[in-house]
C-alpha cells in the first residue's frame, strides 16, 4: 500500500507539472501582442536604424494566410499534396514471440515508427498589410489537415517498403502485420496563427522559435480556441493533481499505520 501511495504522489506531481506548463503557455499567449505585419516591419526598421542590423528580437503574434516561400509550394511526401508545411509518420505493426515469467511462449503485438519527417521550409504569413517569413523549424502545426490515415496489411516481398519517393529498409521484417501511414499538411491560403519571436539574426526578418527558449506556436486554430484548450488542460490536470495527491497521501498513511 505504501508503494501505491507513493505512485499516487508521483502522478500528482506529474499532473501539477502539466497544469503549470499549460497555464504558462496560456498566460504567455494572453500577454503577447498580435500585430499586423506592417507594424512588425516598422519595429524592425526602427531597431535597425538605432542599433544596426542583426540585433532585433521581439516576441509577437501574427495572423494571416499561409503562402509559399520564394521557391513555390511544397509537395507532401506520401500524398503529393500541394502545401506550405507537411508531416508524415509511418508505423510498423508487428507480432513477436516471448516467454512470460513462467517460461510459457506467448505472442504480443507491438508497433515501431519506421519513418517520420516534418518539413522545415520557410513560408509566408500574409495579412492586409504585408508578408512575414515564418521559420517553422521542427515545430508541429496545431490543427493541420490530416490527408492520409491508412493501414495496409503487409504483403510478403522482402524487407523494403516503397512509398512514393520513399524507400525504407526495414531490417528484420519477420512478423510484420502491416503499416499505418499518416500525413498532415497546411495548404496555401490557410488562415494561421503564429506566436514566436521576430528576429533578423539570420540575415532577414523572420518569425520563429525564441532564441532563448519559450513558447512557439504554429496553429490553424485561432488564439481564442488555443486559450480555451489550454485553460481546460489547466483545470483537468489541476483536478487530477489534487485527487492523486489526496489518494496517495491517504494510502501512504494507511500503509505506514499497518
Amino acid at each position: 500500500m505504501i508503494w501505491v501511495g507513493l505512485v499516487g504522489l508521483v502522478v500528482a506531481g506529474c499532473c501539477a507539472f502539466l497544469a503549470r506548463l499549460a497555464n504558462t503557455r496560456a498566460r504567455v499567449m494572453e500577454r503577447t501582442e498580435t500585430l499586423p505585419v506592417e507594424e512588425v516591419r516598422a519595429l524592425h526598421e526602427a531597431a535597425a536604424t538605432a542599433a544596426g542590423a542583426g540585433h532585433f528580437r521581439y516576441r509577437c503574434e501574427v495572423v494571416g494566410q499561409a503562402r509559399p516561400h520564394k521557391n513555390g509550394a511544397l509537395r507532401s511526401e506520401l500524398e503529393n499534396a500541394e502545401c506550405v508545411w507537411h508531416r508524415h509518420k509511418i508505423t510498423r505493426k508487428y507480432e513477436e514471440r516471448y516467454r512470460d515469467g513462467n517460461g510459457n511462449r506467448r505472442r504480443r503485438t507491438s508497433t515501431e515508427v519506421v519513418s517520420a519527417h516534418t518539413s522545415s521550409t520557410a513560408f509566408f504569413v500574409e495579412d492586409a498589410t504585408g508578408r512575414l517569413v515564418i521559420r517553422p523549424g521542427d515545430e508541429d502545426f496545431i490543427g493541420a489537415e490530416k490527408v492520409l490515415d491508412r493501414f495496409d496489411p503487409h504483403a510478403d516481398g522482402g524487407n523494403r517498403l516503397n512509398i512514393g519517393p520513399l524507400s525504407l529498409n526495414l531490417g528484420g521484417g519477420n512478423g510484420t502485420l502491416g503499416y499505418r501511414r499518416e500525413e498532415w499538411i497546411v495548404r496555401p491560403g490557410s488562415r494561421c496563427y503564429v506566436h514566436g519571436e521576430a528576429s533578423d539574426t539570420g540575415g532577414g526578418l523572420a518569425l520563429g522559435a525564441p532564441a532563448e527558449g519559450g513558447v512557439f506556436v504554429l496553429s490553424l486554430k485561432s488564439e481564442e480556441e488555443l486559450l480555451r484548450a489550454e485553460n481546460h488542460r489547466v483545470l483537468g490536470y489541476g483536478i487530477g493533481a489534487g485527487l492523486a495527491a489526496l489518494a496517495g497521501a491517504v494510502l501512504l498513511v494507511l500503509g505506514l499505520i499497518h
